[in-house]
């Protein structure tokens, strides 16, 4: 295969970049989608956990501000997200154990565990309760498309190509021996893309798929660590785009593509919480032990390397034997381990999650019938709002004081 040169690097992303601003004079109007969607009064009262009296109290406060929505003949009660997260602060309740963002990676050195749906309504849950940065690093774009985004698939070979703005285009490409970069830097504001007021994602593109080859072959300016050592650019990349948004965010969420190249390490240096679906089974243990044997290297190359909690989740379960035996082995294996953690979740196999993924919109917003869900879909849908706000409190060591749905409500 033809290794791209620094100048045909160059070339891409002048065209690149020349493209995007006629794009950003001429694109279209903003559109709704599914993540910012009017949740029905039962809805609300089980994500908050409070009566229909609280909520009557704060909606004469004017703490929160309900709309009445039409379905068929009927007029129903409704909350955005911004109410939800409007009744929490009433209740005293945060999701927050800091300040700045807590920054998860969604991890896994195999590919089809259930990564970028993870993104998905992890992410999305998260929104509830904060504002959410989406980093989708996977050249498939997976997470990118399921948030309602279309990535451009141009072909790179193409002079003319429209490619979109990616992380690359946020990095400090300093070269060790040369004021020229070869890539464009963006802004910040130029690269996110606002899904909604609480979720905002850097895409992906074909693109990124290069980017390992970048960070391992340019000759990349080294940086400076807190004692005044010289360390390499490639572990920095990721953490110095992070860190100068850190604190607009609560949450950022990094959907990593399933290798162990320098970008994932990258990613990895720049997150404290690591999430790993685990697809079971007959592999399940190989495949862990070789996330393990990674992370635990990592650990012992560079301090930095230090997560507050790596989070394996059971993904993807049948009631089939080798299923149900990989199961078993994983819990003996990881249950008291050092430090990796084993959710208590263990998800199911189920269509809710490809429904989802192909109406792109979050499973808590399909626990009603009132946003056009098929009613055989409902249960499923409450059954994994539950899993995920399981997953949630888990990976930011919450207690789990309550389940939005402990006796089939939020219709």
């Amino acid at each position: 295969m033809h290794e791209p040169t620094i100048e045909t690097i160059s070339q891409k992303t002048k065209s690149k970049s020349s493209n995007l601003f006629k794009k950003l004079k001429t694109g279209a109007a903003t559109k709704k989608n599914n993540y910012d969607p009017r949740i029905p009064r039962k809805l609300a009262q089980s994500i908050c956990n409070v009566s229909t009296n609280t909520l009557v109290k704060l909606e004469k406060d004017e703490i929160i501000k309900p709309v009445v929505s039409k379905h068929g003949k009927l007029d129903i009660i409704t909350y955005s997200v911004e109410d939800i997260q409007n009744i929490f602060k009433y209740k005293k309740v945060s999701f927050k154990n800091k300040e700045e963002a807590e920054i998860i990676s969604v991890f896994s050195q195999k590919g089809g565990v259930g990564k970028s749906a993870f993104t998905q309504h992890l992410g999305s849950m998260l929104s509830l309760v904060g504002k959410v940065l989406i980093v989708d690093l996977d050249a498939q774009s997976d997470a990118t498309v399921l948030y309602g985004l279309d990535p451009n698939y141009g072909d790179l070979l193409e002079e003319d190509a429209i490619l979109d703005p990616t992380i690359t285009e946020l990095m400090d490409w300093s070269l060790e021996d040369s004021d020229e970069k070869p890539y464009n830097t963006l802004n910040f504001e130029e690269v996110v893309k606002k899904v909604s007021k609480n979720i905002h994602v850097i895409p992906s593109d074909l693109d990124l798929g290069e980017i390992n080859y970048s960070l391992n072959r340019l000759p990349l300016k080294d940086r400076i660590n807190d004692e005044g050592e010289l360390e390499s650019a490639g572990i920095h990349m990721v953490k110095e785009v992070l860190d100068k948004v850190k604190n607009e965010y609560d949450y950022i969420l990094i959907d990593c593509p399933p290798n162990i190249e320098t970008c994932n390490v990258s990613a990895l240096f720049a997150c404290n919480r690591i999430l790993i679906p685990l697809e079971l089974e007959a592999k399940t243990l190989t495949i862990m032990r070789r996330n393990s044997i990674f992370l635990d290297r990592l650990r012992g190359i560079h301090d930095g390397f230090a997560w507050d909690k790596i989070l394996i989740v059971p993904n993807k379960l049948r009631k089939e034997n080798i299923k149900i035996k990989a199961l078993v082995a994983l819990q003996d294996r990881y249950e008291d381990h050092e430090f990796i953690n084993l959710s208590q979740v263990v998800v199911p196999n189920s269509t809710i999650i490809d429904k989802c993924s192909d109406w792109k919109k979050p499973v808590f917003s399909a626990t009603h019938r009132y946003d056009a869900t098929p009613r055989s879909a409902i249960h499923q849908a409450k059954e994994f709002t539950n899993l995920f706000w399981g997953v949630l409190h888990e990976i930011l060591d919450l207690e789990l004081e309550y389940l939005v749905f402990d006796n089939g409500d939020g219709e």
